[in-house]
């Protein structure tokens, strides 16, 4: 059964008349969260299976191989169904409760109410969430529904899906001064107006870069990740080529990547028990100036969950009320209200637009923002600038 544990402290203080001020600590642990687990499934890394190294430096990669060296022969023929042998065929899914969460937030919030017409708020947070598992019910595409190996879930603790650094909010409420006029036509005109501009602004949210490969080979794409190379500047290709075997215990770079090839890009090979092509022993990045590479299959991936961040946004929203007193207990109310009235464009997962879902929408359906081969990897332009929006209503209380 999940658990959430609160805890918090604050403290408020009136600095002058109708003005306050609060500091604000809150802390949250959740603990037995529910995890997408494939039961059958286990990885060929935990099966005893050797990691095959990815050269980032060319230089790195050896000229000679022995009988000792790994492959990726074992890889190929490992079934990572442990269920196999009772008749279980398909994925056995299950949310076990091994999740667990943090919190840990501070705001300062300063409020002044009803001075000369004028009503001010604003906050400003601090805040930090790590966890192990956020999106088990499939939400996004860019945050792995589950673990690049469950049976490790201590490798997934990082930045949460919904870690949010640093969020501010203004917003004012303003009542225009009331006109003396005794006359009752303009006075209607040119009384009960408000006008309510609010300031929002936040860092982005962590994504996850994946290789979209069963790099570990326990027959799930969804968790694995890619491969950081510390010399990398750019990123032109994100593909990798096999280093193989050659007879005569020599190794050569395969002409052909990864994701393009049948198998392993290593050349064809009439043996049998080599799967018709070389054995590939490593991999090594199509173009050496990449920042990120795929994880070939059998190699390790070296990137954390959620350790890219997205960009943030800042959005100015407009409202604007009109108040007609038809008695002294009712009144009809006339409102404007204009999101993003700047239409200034905000590249991000979400962009503060109740109206507009796009960023949601990208984030479930986009991969290629986190795929380091996609010409998309790392462009903001995926994700939906925002709109300009203007709704207008009309109210009646009583």
């Amino acid at each position: 059964m999940p658990k959430v544990l609160s805890w918090s402290l604050s403290v408020q203080r009136e600095l002058y008349h109708n003005s306050s001020l609060e500091v604000r600590y809150l802390g949250t642990r959740g603990v037995s969260l529910p995890v997408q687990y494939r039961r059958n499934r286990t990885s060929y890394f935990d099966a005893g299976g050797a990691v095959l190294p990815t050269f980032l430096n060319p230089s790195s990669i050896p000229a000679t191989w022995n009988a000792n060296t790994p492959t990726d022969v074992g890889y190929y023929n490992f079934d990572s169904n442990i269920y196999a042998p009772f008749g279980f065929a398909a994925n056995v899914t299950s949310d076990p409760p091994y999740g667990s969460s943090t919190y840990h937030g501070g705001s300062i919030s300063f409020t002044q109410r009803a001075f000369r017409g004028l009503t001010l708020n604003t906050n400003y947070t601090y805040a930090h969430a790590i966890d192990n598992s956020t999106n088990e019910f499939f939400t996004s595409l860019l945050n792995p529904r589950r673990a690049e190996d469950t049976n490790r879930l201590v490798n997934d603790r990082a930045n949460s899906d919904l870690d949010v650094h640093h969020k501010f909010v203004l917003s004012l409420i303003y009542e225009l001064p009331k006109t003396t006029t005794g006359n009752r036509f303009l006075k209607a005109l040119l009384n009960g107006y408000q006008i309510s501009p609010v300031f929002l602004a936040q860092s982005g949210q962590p994504v996850t870069i994946q290789s979209a490969v069963d790099s570990n080979g326990n027959g799930d794409t969804a968790g694995d990740r890619a491969v950081f190379n510390p010399s990398g500047t750019g990123q032109v290709s994100g593909d990798v080529f096999p280093v193989c075997e050659a007879p005569g215990g020599t190794t050569y770079v395969g002409t052909t990547s990864f994701l393009s090839a049948k198998l392993n890009g290593c050349n064809v090979n009439s043996s049998p028990a080599l799967l018709g092509f070389d054995p590939a022993i490593g991999y090594t990045p199509v173009n050496p100036g990449d920042r990120y590479v795929i994880a070939g299959g059998a190699a390790r991936s070296t990137i954390g969950r959620n350790s890219i961040t997205t960009p943030g946004f800042g959005v100015l929203n407009l409202s604007v009320f009109k108040n007609t007193h038809i008695s002294e207990t009712k009144y009809l109310q006339l409102q404007a209200q204009v999101f993003n009235i700047l239409n200034h464009p905000n590249y991000s997962l979400s962009n503060g637009n109740v109206f507009s879902n796009a960023g949601v929408v990208t984030a479930t359906t986009t991969q290629s923002y986190v795929l380091p081969f996609d010409p998309n990897f790392l462009n903001p332009k995926v994700f939906s600038g925002g709109i300009r929006s203007i709704t207008l209503g009309v109210k009646l209380f009583f």
